[in-house]
């Protein structure tokens, strides 16, 4: 819809407006759609637009070439083409290449577009083109040309056509003038239309079957064309400014006007009449004949309506009482008007009104002739028999009662009350009717020609009854728009009725329901009264009386086609599409659906459903159009909508999205086969680093054995250093000096001493460690043999720390011994006189590291190797080899190594050696 404030879209739920940030002006004009469905509009700027589904498109700005002229156009398969009065502008929509076309001074007309061709007059010709503006056939006409050059004709001439006939009109002295034509004969005639259309300002002209409407500056012009003449049929929507008129697919009539906004005629055959001069609010209408309905509202006026004037005439208005009832006799020729303060019989001749003065029937809510000397009543307080002076007779039932209706097929009273429905026969026996052992409260009791006796109810839906038994029940599961009913009334052996939802037609013998509901145009449900005037119902309402033509009010609407027009996952708004791929996650998801048309939210109802969790189409009775589905397990599904009065077959009227849940990766088959491969690989690796570890401890096992068995050679090696030749060669030497030079102390003190060295060497030889205590004393005793060899020119001494509990500390075995040997036989041995060696050992601060400084005043170690060198060329020390060895294999099996430090003592006076030996002390991280 083209407005003052811009374009619009209605999807018969709700609007959408359209705009451009370069958009020049809010007004727009000259709606049209394209092939591609695009739908076009331009501006008094020179712009052109084109709507998709969410958003304005600018296509071109031709504001340098119109000039502020509105222009019309049209849009080919390949371009646009514009008529800014003379000549064309011609637009690619590809390239967007503009090809000027001013030919000539030729004036162009508005363009008719029709299935297959243009029509447009061009000057003097009328022109017909096919959809891409090449020239199929012309037509010359002199009347342009007599007035070609005149001020006084319009430059657009008008062009409207159909299947029948064509015709242009143009503007003349301010006059409209009318011509048919035909190109394939080539004639062209004028045709006289109505006085009332001659200086109308038409706007836009609309064929609907044999009638033409023209949209004009004062309403609808409709008429017929006859003998070269257009008669006016009818004039609606008087004093309105109407602009165009266009159909529908569902046959609902749009109205633009001037200034008044959009008129929707759902129906053309729903007729809708109401009093000039207020609304009236009819409470009963009785049928007087085939000219007059008489009517009483709830406000107590009274009058009748003329079914072929088609107009009001009030008769009483003297009470504000509401008129509860009226009941034609037409025996008597007259018509009883019940208020709630007053009845009141009318001549239905001269519509004079004389009171009726009788007790008792005042404020009735329904009263029926029994025969020609009884009437039934229905009141608030009962249900009554009256006699011909309408005196009580007799009471029939002491309940309050809302209708009645006397059969004279069955010679039966029927008479619905607050507590059910009871039958009263020519004997005045009550019967109740039930249905399933249930009371039926009904609210219109009807008879047709068959003797079929229906009830309406107030919630219970429709009965049909035959001899006293209920044979057939109708409800919102089997017909009915819903189980709450108005009115109804017999129609032959059919029934109209009006419910909370819409107006039914009900043929009784196929048992088929037609509707008519809001969208179809019904103003109102609040229906009172029924009555029927030959093809056409009446039916009274609380803001007048409206009918509907029998034969061409219900329209054969199409199926509304459904389309879903959004998708949620979670929270977020997703592209549209025909299937989607989620995550296990994306389990949650929300369908937005619509059917266009007029007013669709208030009368469309929905079908859907979720294959893959349940085939059950399920209703939407709340009129809703979205559906929400959570926590979706994984798998693939499909939701299917429809309207509801599309069969379940028809797949056509059905719209689908597809989509898949993922499942979670913990549930998939491959997280299992990974699961599997993993633990199979974790098992290998385990395995491998099992065997891995079983191997180094192995290999470090049998390491620890090849270096235990390389210290247990050591210790021998040692031990071998220690028991040297030399040494054991110089002892015994010693103790034989002794014995020869008869010194028996001296050389059993000697013997003794060496025999217990070499049982402490034997002993510690089997041990890995030893007593700090133990490796000192082995120490002194070996001190002392070497000072006797020396012939005491050796001074030596043992300094052990405070700190240190010789008793409770451990060194390795027979490792002390070979450094003080070294500094005896490669220091001090070389030296003749003051032969110095001191042994110290102390603690770290932390007291986790023994150290032992083993130092000498001998020639050093430089000196020492010079004399080995020059006496024994290829000497190599065994017991220095021996200690290094030694070291080495003890630092295997450590990660706080043993270190050996030498380093010589010169000073100015002499020189000398010092050995600094550090051993840590044996805790958890000591070794590895």
């Amino acid at each position: 819809m083209a407005a003052n404030l811009g374009l619009y879209r209605y999807d018969g739920r709700s609007f959408k407006h359209y705009k451009h940030s370069k958009q020049r002006g809010n007004a727009v004009f000259g709606v049209t759609q394209d092939d591609k469905a695009r739908t076009w509009c331009n501006n008094i700027a020179g712009q052109f637009f084109y709507a998709t589904q969410d958003s304005l498109e600018l296509f071109i700005d031709l504001s340098h070439k119109l000039n502020g002229e509105l222009s019309e156009f049209v849009v080919t398969e390949e371009e646009l083409i514009v008529f800014p009065g003379k000549g064309s502008i011609r637009v690619n929509l590809t390239t967007k290449k503009i090809t000027d076309s001013y030919r000539d001074t030729f004036f162009i007309g508005s363009v008719k577009e029709h299935a297959s061709h243009y029509n447009f007059t061009k000057g003097n010709y009328m022109m017909k083109v096919d959809k891409r503006f090449h020239s199929l056939d012309s037509l010359e006409i002199d009347v342009f040309e007599n007035y070609a050059i005149s001020s006084k004709i319009s430059k657009r001439v008008q062009v409207f056509t159909s299947e029948d006939i064509d015709i242009f009109y143009f503007i003349k002295n301010g006059k409209n003038i009318f011509y048919t034509f035909c190109l394939e004969e080539k004639t062209y005639n004028r045709i006289a239309i109505p006085e009332s259309l001659l200086q109308r300002s038409i706007c836009h002209t609309f064929f609907l079957e044999n009638e033409i409407w023209f949209s004009t500056d004062n309403g609808v012009f409709v008429c017929t064309y006859t003998d070269d003449r257009l008669v006016l049929k009818n004039h609606f929507f008087e004093k309105k400014f109407i602009t165009k008129i266009i159909r529908d697919h569902q046959a609902n009539y749009w109205l633009t006007t001037k200034g008044n906004g959009i008129i929707v005629i759902p129906n053309i055959n729903i007729f809708q009449y109401g009093n000039t001069n207020e609304t009236l609010n009819i409470s009963s209408l009785e049928k007087i004949n085939d000219q007059y309905l008489m009517y009483g509202t709830n406000q107590g006026e009274i009058g009748h309506f003329n079914t072929v004037a088609k107009k009001f005439t009030s008769i009483d208005t003297s009470s504000v009482y509401r008129v509860s009832e009226l009941t034609h006799f037409p025996a008597y020729d007259e018509t009883l008007i019940f208020k709630e303060d007053v009845t009141f019989a009318m001549n239905n001749q001269t519509f004079q009104l004389k009171e009726v003065n009788v007790l008792g029937i005042m404020g009735a809510k329904s009263f029926s002739k029994v025969n020609d000397t009884a009437y039934v009543l229905s009141s608030y307080k009962r249900a009554e028999l009256l006699n011909s002076s309408f005196e009580l007779r007799e009471v029939l039932l002491k309940k309050r009662s809302y209708t009645n209706h006397y059969s004279l097929q069955n010679n039966t009273i029927y008479i619905g009350t607050i507590a059910g429905l009871f039958a009263i026969d020519g004997k005045l026996q009550k019967t109740e009717i039930k249905f399933e052992n249930k009371p039926i409260i009904p609210k219109t009791i009807v008879e047709t020609f068959a003797g079929t006796i229906w009830v309406s109810t107030f919630n219970q839906g429709l009965f049909g009854i035959k001899q006293q038994q209920v044979f057939a029940v109708y409800d919102h599961k089997n017909g009915l728009l819903s189980n709450t009913l108005n009115s109804i009334k017999n129609d032959g052996d059919d029934l109209w009725i009006v419910t909370d939802e819409g107006i039914q037609f009900f043929n009784a013998k196929w048992q088929v329901f037609k509707n008519l509901t809001k969208q179809n145009g019904v103003p109102s449900y609040r229906v009172s009264d029924i009555e029927i005037v030959e093809d056409e119902v009446y039916f009274a309402t609380n803001t007048g009386l409206f009918s509907v033509d029998k034969g061409k009010g219900f329209k054969n609407d199409k199926i509304p086609e459904v389309q879903v027009t959004q998708v949620h996952i979670g929270l977020e708004t997703v592209p549209l599409k025909k299937k989607y791929q989620l995550k296990h996650n994306e389990n949650s998801i929300r369908f937005v659906f619509n059917a266009n048309g007029f007013q669709s939210f208030l009368n469309n109802k929905y079908q859907f459903r979720l294959l893959g969790q349940d085939d059950t189409w399920q209703t939407d009775d709340v009129k809703s159009n979205a559906v929400n589905y959570y926590n979706l397990a994984s798998g693939d599904y499909t939701f299917q909508v429809k309207s509801i009065v599309a069969n379940e077959g028809d797949s056509r009227m059905i719209d689908e999205i597809k989509f898949s849940i993922a499942k979670p990766f913990w549930t998939t088959w491959w997280f299992y086969a990974s699961i599997i491969i993993g633990c199979a690989a974790l098992v290998y690796v385990i395995f491998k680093q099992k065997i891995k570890k079983l191997k180094k401890e192995q290999s470090q096992t049998l390491q620890k054995e090849l270096i235990n068995k390389q210290l247990v050679l050591s210790q021998l090696e040692n031990l071998r250093s220690q028991m040297n030749p030399h040494f054991i060669f110089n002892a015994l030497n010693s103790i034989q000096e002794y014995i020869v030079l008869n010194e028996k102390d001296l050389a059993s003190s000697y013997l003794i001493k060496f025999s217990r060295l070499i049982r402490i060497y034997l002993d510690h030889s089997r041990e890995n460690e030893v007593l700090l205590s133990e490796e000192i004393k082995a120490l002194q005793i070996y001190l002392e043999l070497e000072k006797n060899r020396f012939e005491d020119v050796l001074q030596y001494t043992i300094l052990v720390s405070d700190q240190i509990k010789a008793l409770d500390l451990k060194i390795p075995s027979l490792f002390i011994q070979p450094y003080v040997e070294n500094a005896i036989k490669h220091g001090l041995l070389h030296k003749k006189q003051d032969r110095q060696l001191e042994i110290e050992f102390t603690l770290n601060t932390n007291e986790n590291e023994l150290y032992c400084r083993v130092a000498d005043n001998g020639i050093g170690v430089e000196a020492s190797k010079e004399i080995n060198k020059s006496r024994y060329p290829n000497h190599n020390s065994f017991a220095t080899s021996a200690n290094e060895k030694r070291v080495a294999l003890l630092n295997a099996n450590r990660t706080q190594k043993i270190t050996v430090t030498l380093k010589s003592l010169k000073s100015n006076t002499e020189n000398g050696t010092e050995v600094f030996i550090k051993i840590p002390l044996k805790n958890e991280s000591t070794y590895h």
